[in-house]
């Protein structure tokens, strides 16, 4: 966490930044998830990433999330036919409370 508050420019080292549930992403298999939505990889661009807090998040916390699809989108863009996916991963802390949602966009490009 120090680490990270260091990198993003936070202030007191002591805390959490509210960005920090960005490094789950980093220990998710990225991969099955492409194959699993059977998406062509080099096709693929993140759209948006939002976080919506709704318990305190500090050091020492445990967070567990499940990450589903919620929406998935097919929309006609100037180069052709594109996929639109809402992902949304629901982080609850070790004690149960439920403590962040993470929703991400994921775009795949027509051919």
């Amino acid at each position: 966490v120090r680490e990270f508050t260091i990198a993003v420019g936070g202030g007191d080292p002591g805390s959490v930044p509210i960005t920090f549930s960005t490094v789950a992403g980093h220990w998710r298999d990225q991969a099955a998830m492409v194959r699993m939505l059977d998406l062509d990889l080099p096709r693929i661009v993140v759209g948006a990433v939002e976080w919506e807090y709704h318990a305190p998040v500090t050091i020492g916390d445990r967070l567990h999330g499940r990450r589903v699809v919620t929406a998935v989108d097919i929309k006609q863009g100037a180069r052709g036919v594109m996929t639109v996916i809402t992902l949304e991963t629901r982080f609850h802390r070790g004690d149960g409370e439920f403590a962040v949602v993470q929703r991400d966009t994921v775009i795949e490009l027509p051919e």
